[in-house]
């Protein structure tokens, strides 16, 4: 009967050594994947085109000219950091210059009582509704309808905002208001 084999030095495991190569495989391995980190962060950093800031435009509605208009709603825009994003055309319009996603909010708020309920529509030239709310006509002297949602706009997308009551119905200036940040 012979004797089992039993380890060196007792059940204790031996340590290994690694060999230079494994040494040098490792290292390398550590090395390029510190190298691929660092390209990637030095690509973002040379090749992101948005401002610091996020692209802001905001309006406020614009008392009107005439009395008993209907329609035409003219906004004070306040625009904030959007070079190269949006751009205002006149009172009444913005217009996208870079693709991509856009969060459009909106609010109008009534002052009194009306026969009809009041509407808010957010369009896309041309005559393309991209989002409608409807408030009541009944109920409080005065009322308020909003929405925000996100959208994809393309370059050269001309937005504006339209109501369906009588503008001496409706609250100006941060009562009644539109907008957009890029996201």
């Amino acid at each position: 009967m012979e004797a089992p084999n039993l380890l060196e030095n007792g059940n204790i495991p031996q340590k290994r050594k690694l060999s230079c190569c494994q040494v040098a495989f490792y290292t390398l391995i550590f090395v390029l994947i510190i190298i691929s980190a660092l390209v990637s962060v030095v690509f973002c950093l040379i090749h992101h085109k948005q401002a610091l800031g996020s692209c802001w435009a905001h309006g406020s509605l614009k008392k009107p000219s005439t009395p008993n208009s209907k329609d035409v709603m003219s906004w004070e825009w306040n625009l904030e950091h959007c070079n190269g994003f949006v751009q205002k055309d006149g009172d009444e319009y913005l217009v996208i210059e870079q693709s991509g996603n856009y969060f459009i909010y909106a609010q109008i708020n009534r002052k009194q009582h009306m026969e009809v309920s009041f509407t808010l529509m957010m369009y896309k030239e041309p005559g393309v509704l991209l989002n409608k709310v409807v408030g009541p006509k009944e109920g409080d002297q005065k009322g308020t309808v909003n929405f925000g949602r996100p959208f994809f706009l393309q370059k050269g997308d001309k937005l504006y905002c339209q109501g369906n009551s009588n503008l001496n119905y409706i609250l100006e200036g941060n009562q009644t208001y539109w907008g957009l940040y890029k996201i």
